[in-house]
């Protein structure tokens, strides 16, 4: 009953979108580019601010500045006695005691060096895998495209090809809204609409309202093309309003294995059975795969561990000036200053500064790397492969001689041309 409700509903079918317009889309960002062909790249690109890791540790840059700072001054500051200070306040205790000066960082460094290595491993294979779990979900909503359109007709009775046609026009909109939907499971109930659009207030996943009335929701005025509101009707609308986030993508996979099989039964009947096996196992392969894009959001690296590295890291960072400082300068013989004095007060800085860039630097790239799928300019564009889907299920349909040429990406207007 639900697959000939939707063949009867699908002749007359009025995308939402004409109705409730979805919200006005945000302008595509430039993307930023990192030039590695010419000669003096290794020079050029050292030169950049946008997009790399400095505009994310210039906080921690600015701290360590003004601690070695600090640092060196406490320790140089019998230097800068005169006369007539007092006796009592000329004794440097940190010089004449060695203490924490002799304090050694490999101490802490080769356990937090592994911990730091293993973090950013396991961020890099979450990117890694998040792309080729992307990519594995288009190509297997082109091989259900290329079955559904490719495989013969019982016969060439024209109800047969009116019907099939209908059919195959259906499970592809449902193909793309059901990509839509993990779209949202996986990014927008996490970090929002994409930034700029609409919908977006800036409250991150507190922008995505999915719980509630029908009133109350606005996941379906996403305007990320291919808008939602294109690919559903007001019925459609209400029934997924009432289903939840988590279940749509299935909810939507059961209406695709039933119009599959109802499907089947237009197809040449030696080649019905292979037909509904790769139908069905093509729609089980990308929500498998969906799973293990949802996997790697909801997976968080363990607090504790987290917390460890964050001390480690701090601790690594802030001692190192108090390791060198005593590496440059001083008095020489006979109370004279050495040459070496006037770059004392430089001792630590090149030092301490470079390893909060690679310590810190690391840990913020391995933390936009944990979870590829949001909005950052370093995540995957789940925008572009939601296009991808459509562009080429829309080709093999055209390729296939099939008069459904919908555009889902733009208000689609009347019927399939069957």
């Amino acid at each position: 009953p639900a697959v000939l409700a939707l063949l009867e509903k699908e002749t007359t079918f009025i995308p939402l979108s004409t109705k409730e317009p979805p919200a006005v889309p945000a302008q595509k960002a430039p993307a930023k580019e990192f030039n590695e062909d010419s000669e003096i790249a290794f020079f050029l690109n050292v030169f950049k601010y946008d997009g790399t890791v400095f505009a994310d540790v210039w906080p921690q840059l600015c701290f360590m500045t003004v601690w070695t700072a600090i640092v060196t001054i406490v320790y140089h500051a019998d230097e800068l006695y005169t006369r007539d200070t007092p006796e009592w306040l000329t004794q440097n205790f940190w010089k004449e005691y060695g203490l924490p000066s002799d304090v050694d960082p490999s101490i802490i460094s080769t356990v937090f060096f592994f911990l730091l290595v293993f973090v950013q491993s396991t961020s890099y294979g979450n990117f890694i895998e998040g792309r080729k779990q992307l990519g594995g979900m288009c190509n297997h909503a082109r091989e259900l495209s290329q079955t559904i359109y490719a495989f013969p007709l019982k016969d060439k009775d024209p109800v047969t090809f009116e019907r099939a046609e209908t059919l195959r026009k259906i499970i592809r909109r449902k193909l793309n809204l059901m990509f839509a939907f993990q779209r949202h499971v996986t990014r927008e109930s996490h970090e929002g609409f994409t930034p700029e659009c609409g919908l977006d207030t800036g409250s991150g996943g507190d922008d995505f309202k999915t719980g509630g009335p029908v009133a109350d929701q606005n996941w379906y005025k996403d305007p990320c093309p291919p808008a939602i509101a294109n690919m559903i009707d007001s019925a459609e609308r209400d029934f997924y309003c009432g289903v939840g986030l988590g279940m749509r993508p299935a909810a939507v996979q059961s209406e695709i294995n039933m119009l599959c099989g109802e499907l089947s039964k237009e197809i040449l009947p030696s080649h019905a059975g292979h037909f509904l096996d790769s139908a069905v196992l093509n729609s089980e392969g990308i929500m498998n795969l969906f799973k293990g894009t949802a996997r790697i959001v909801t997976t968080k690296m363990p607090m504790p561990y987290k917390h460890l590295l964050y001390v480690l890291n701090f601790v690594f960072c802030f001692l190192v000036p108090v390791v060198t400082v005593n590496k440059i300068g001083g008095t020489g013989v006979n109370g004279e200053l050495e040459q070496t004095t006037f770059f004392m007060y430089g001792a630590g800085f090149f030092t301490s500064l470079l390893l909060t860039t690679v310590c810190y630097g690391i840990l913020e790239i391995a933390a936009s790397l944990q979870n590829p799928f949001g909005h950052d300019p370093v995540d995957h564009d789940m925008g572009m492969f939601a296009k991808r889907l459509h562009n080429e299920t829309k080709v093999v349909a055209k390729a296939a001689g099939s008069g459904d040429q919908t555009n889902y990406m733009e208000v689609p207007t009347g019927t399939a041309q069957i």
